[in-house]
This record gives structure tokens, sequence and C-alpha cells, in this order.
């Protein structure tokens, strides 16, 4: 079903891909990123580090809080809910650093692999031989960042154990600038080199603009492409990634998957997104809709929160009884809205 949804990708080829990102070798994390089916735990958001360039959220920054995708976690079951909804087949661990937590860290690589994901995981520490032992039954893939990418030479030995247990390692950055010393200590190590274009955030932007950093329309950096160029004239194992192929090919996969694993009476639109009728209103009332809708053999789904209750069902259900509905006083719409934990709402037309 999900074959459509897969991005081929063969390594040690050069292939200029949609939206402006190109590689000559893609770790297997990458690839599964670009099919939507990396699931993203946000194991912490404190750091040792007060980057300039961080696109952390408000929300998450400098907070020890978990998430899996937009989830918080409270227990291991809001993880699995996670890998279930899209299919997960594979994880990344990032944060904030999540080398700060190691007990938590440990905790969730070993859900993540009983669950056979191909996991990566992402530092800006250069970890210690010891620490990458204890990471190797786990991780498949580790992706060292050097700090303003500066002594990129610190990570050295780092990769080099990675390697010799059987990780696939390397740096991942983003278009600051170009360094020679990173090129070449690529090279020599026999590791990647992901660069990723330089992305405005809320929390980062006055920090860019006061370096003279420029944004283009997909909050990009302008001139990451030609940093970018200039990495790949000379590392053997590169992989650029822009903000426009995160946004328009990898969220839209991820969402795809989500939505395909929805129930049948939802839509599914082109961009991953799908529709269905809203009825909302207080819980007596929707508990009796809830009684119709399962007499007359209407699938549905129960919303609630804290001040609401609300049914999703077919979009054919709220129009066939839409007046039913209004004179027991309930809300009716059509909406569209993300497959997603938040269920973000894009677009809603009153009936």
């Amino acid at each position: 079903m999900l074959e459509i949804l897969r991005i081929e990708m063969e390594k040690g080829e050069r292939i200029d891909r949609e939206a402006g990102s190109f590689y000559t070798y893609l770790s297997e994390g990458c690839r599964i990123c670009g099919g939507g089916g990396k699931l993203v735990i946000f194991l912490t958001g404190e750091c040792v580090h007060s980057c300039y360039y961080c696109p952390i959220s408000e929300e998450r920054k400098d907070r020890d809080l978990i998430f899996v995708n937009e989830r918080p976690v409270k227990s291991e079951e809001d993880i699995i809910k996670e890998i279930e909804l899209m299919d997960a087949e594979g994880a990344s661990i990032t944060g904030g650093e999540p080398l700060t937590k190691p007990a938590r860290l440990l905790e969730y690589l070993k859900l993540l692999k009983d669950f056979d994901l191909h996991i990566h995981l992402y530092t800006s520490i250069p970890a210690s031989w010891k620490t990458i032992d204890k990471l190797s039954p786990y991780v498949d893939e580790i992706r060292f960042h050097p700090i303003g990418l500066e002594n990129p030479e610190r990570f050295a030995d780092s990769i080099r154990y990675s390697k010799e247990l059987g990780m696939d390692a390397g740096f991942e950055i983003p278009a600051l600038y170009f360094r020679s010393d990173i090129a070449e200590l690529s090279n020599s190590l026999d590791c990647f080199l992901n660069l990723n274009e330089l992305e405005f955030s809320q929390t980062n932007y006055e920090n860019l603009v006061e370096r003279g950093y420029e944004v283009d329309d997909f909050y990009g950096a302008i001139g990451s492409k030609e940093i970018a160029e200039k990495y790949a004239s000379v590392v053997e194992k590169f992989h650029y990634c822009t903000a426009r192929f995160k946004d328009s090919v990898q969220l839209r996969n991820r969402l795809l998957r989500m939505a395909y694993n929805h129930p049948d009476f939802y839509i599914i639109t082109e961009d991953g997104t799908i529709m269905c009728g809203l009825i909302e209103g207080g819980r007596e009332k929707i508990q009796k809709a809830i009684e119709f809708l399962i007499m007359v053999g209407e699938d549905y789904r129960l919303i609630e929160n804290a001040e609401t209750s609300a049914i999703e069902t077919s979009v054919e259900a709220v129009k066939k009884w839409r007046d039913k509905f209004k004179r027991e006083s309930l809300n009716v719409s059509i909406i569209e809205r993300y497959p997603t934990y938040k269920r973000i709402i894009v677009e809603v037309e009153p009936l």
C-alpha cells in the first residue's frame, strides 16, 4: 500500500532530488526519513550549549520535556501509539542533547529495538568509547554536530569508535558556512557529511538576521545552496537536505502513512491531510448522536477534551443527517485536518 511513498535511492551515485536536495551518499536513516517512515523522539529540551542558530520552539527549548512526533510522552504507550499510527520503519533520537539523559535514552532505545526499528542518534558531544559501546547494541547510525562548526577534530575518535562497532557515523551540520577541515576530515574518516539548509524559526530569527543571514520563501537561509555545492565538490559521502524537501516531500509522506492508518470513512487528500464530518456539542447530546450513528450503521470516532466532546464521521453521514443533528443543537461541519496527534484543522466548512 505504501510502495508509492517510497523514494528509491542508491548509495554511491549522485542523484538530484525533488525540492533542491541532493546526495552522493544516503544513510539508511535519511532514506527512511525521506520516505516518511521516521519516528522522531525529542528526548529533552535541555542542552549543554546555547547555539544561536538552534531552531527549537519556545515550548521545548531548555525544558525537560519528551515528545514523540507531536505527541507528549507520559508513558511508553504514547511512543507505541505513534509507532503504530505511522507504521514507523525507523526512529531518530534528538533534543536538546540526548546524551545528557543516559538512563532515559537507553530505556527508549531498548523499546524501539523491540519494534525492530532502524535508530539514528543526534549528539553534539564527542562521546567516549565507553558511551558508544553502551549505545552500539541499539543505535544503527550516529550523527555528530560540532557546535558552531568549530573543532570538528574532537569528534574523530568518536566516529572511528562508532564505525568499529558497526554503526554508520558522520557529521550532521547546518549550512552556516563552508569548513574545509570538516570536508577533509569526513573524507579521511570515510564518514558521511549531512548538510541541512540553515532554517529560520521563531527562536533563532533575530540571531540569524543580526549575523547577516537572509530568509527565503521557505524559511531557509539564502546562500545555503552555494555552501552545499562547495561541500559536494570535495566530500565523497555527501547529502544536502533543504527545508523545502522536508516540508513538501518528507512531511507529506509521513502524513500519508498516518492517514492510511485511519478508519476508511476518512477521505485522504494528495497532501496527506484527511477530510471528515465533525459533530460537536455537550457530552450528553454527543452520546445521543453516537447512539443514532450506531443505529443507522455509520462508523465514527469519538474525540474528547476538557471543554467539549465531538464525533468524527464520514462526510456523507453529516450531509445526510445534518438537519437531525442541528435540531439537537449540535454543531455540524466538514473539516480537513492533519492526521496527527494534535489534529490541526486546516479548513472548516460549516453545515
